[in-house]
């Protein structure tokens, strides 16, 4: 029997669900606060350039991204060069060159061991394994080079905090994924930007863009600003979440404050392309700079980021500084961002060189899973939360990590709402 459903929030988690709702036969409606849909997957036209401001990039083992893109005939396909560097005293490394011989060796042996563990993209399965941090349990194994300038430096680029704050789970579910498929790890994009996904979901649904909800009362029907569904999809940041939702269940409250979030700043600078060497990205290590966690050479995209012999670097922040330059005026970031950049990115020798282009403040940029969150959340989501109160949570704080695993839990939690309502 078809319900009447709501949807909060249209980023990639929940425009999904609300398709795969959709397409079973409910009606749904999608509400999003902002003006565009696809949080972090956001893109920006300036000046010429169709830039990301959030996910920068994708890999091609996003096979059910992939499939989406497939049906609505979005064109997924490679960068234009694809090279890892590392910093090092201000100079960039290929991640081979960066390592003695016994920690390569060390971390060899790892690879080796590496179980089928699970999939990293639904940490669910790596629960099991959420017995600690990942910074220790690769010191531990490998060695403080490995834990160091790999394994901090991987997940400050990608999650903008420490490897400390990250479980031993989720790092063996990337360990297994590279030691499996490590072709699946080459970087893709989708022609027309990271937006280009979001917007082709958006424009086969009902959604209601600059509506910022400001209630939802859970009970025998839901009631979303005054209007009446049978039941609601959640699919905001568990902070806004906490703001709106008037009586959540004991087992939501708990699931809602364990989550954590790190902060970040997207800053792009305008360059000259001539200067930019082909590396894709850069990882730069704490213990190296405690300021920039990396940067990516935008041009690696194509010509349509190269614009009168211009080009943009994508320049991302460890968690502790983007803190301190959350309140400041873009200027006054610009100015601190482009001071530490010149530390770490060999390319440029002056300021004068870098042009201020564009910057995006990520207050909650990615959820951390640190120790103990994966059994958290699987608790949650196998247990009787979810779907109590005719109210469903999802979104990537859900053992689902980055721009593949929200879809994925998209996916799911469609898949939950459809096996209650058919019951």
């Amino acid at each position: 029997m078809s319900k009447k459903i709501a949807v909060i929030g249209a980023g990639i988690a929940g425009l999904t669900c609300a398709y795969e709702l959709q397409k079973a036969g409910h009606i749904v409606t999608v509400y999003e606060a902002r003006s565009q849909v696809g949080g972090r997957m956001a893109s920006r036209e300036k000046d010429g350039f169709l830039f990301d401001i959030g996910a920068d990039h994708l890999c091609n083992l996003y096979d059910e991204m992939k499939k989406y893109c497939t049906e609505f005939g979005i064109e997924w396909e490679p960068m234009r060069f694809l090279k890892y560097g590392i910093t090092v005293d201000g100079k960039i490394f290929s991640p081979n060159d960066v390592l003695s011989p016994l920690s390569k060796f060390r971390l060899a042996l790892q690879y080796f061991l590496i179980r089928n563990v699970g999939d990293f993209f639904n940490l669910n399965e790596l629960a099991p394994h959420d017995n600690g941090d990942a910074y220790s349990f690769m010191r531990r194994r490998t060695g403080k080079q490995v834990a160091d300038y790999f394994v901090d430096a991987f997940t400050a680029v990608y999650q903008f905090h420490r490897a400390d704050e990250i479980s031993t789970g989720a790092l063996l579910g990337i360990m297994k994924s590279i030691s499996h498929n490590k072709k699946g790890w080459d970087l893709h994009r989708t022609q027309g930007g990271m937006q280009a996904l979001p917007n082709a979901f958006a424009s086969r649904l009902d959604v209601r863009l600059n509506h910022e909800v400001q209630s939802v009362e859970s009970g025998s029907q839901v009631i979303v600003d005054g209007d009446a569904y049978d039941l609601a999809v959640i699919a905001s940041q568990a902070t806004h979440t906490k703001w709106f939702y008037k009586n959540p269940t004991q087992k939501q409250k708990e699931i809602l404050d364990s989550a954590r979030y790190a902060s970040t700043i997207s800053v792009a600078f305008r360059v000259d392309r001539t200067k930019l060497k082909d590396t894709s990205v850069v990882w730069v290590p704490y213990v190296e700079n405690q300021k920039i966690s990396g940067y990516v050479n935008e041009s690696m995209k194509g010509e349509e980021m190269i614009r009168d012999g211009k080009s943009l670097v994508c320049v991302w922040l460890h968690e502790e500084f983007a803190k301190t330059l959350l309140e400041l005026d873009d200027e006054k970031v610009f100015e601190a961002v482009k001071k530490e950049f010149i530390e770490v990115c060999p390319w440029f020798s002056q300021e004068k060189e870098i042009e201020n282009f564009d910057l995006e403040r990520w207050i909650e940029a990615m959820p951390k899973f640190y120790p103990g969150s994966l059994k958290k959340a699987k608790a949650f989501i196998e247990g009787e939360g979810q779907g109590e109160q005719n109210i469903f949570l999802c979104g990537d704080y859900l053992n689902s990590p980055w721009t593949e695993g929200a879809l994925r839990c998209g996916q799911r939690v469609a898949q939950q709402v459809m096996k209650k309502t058919s019951s």
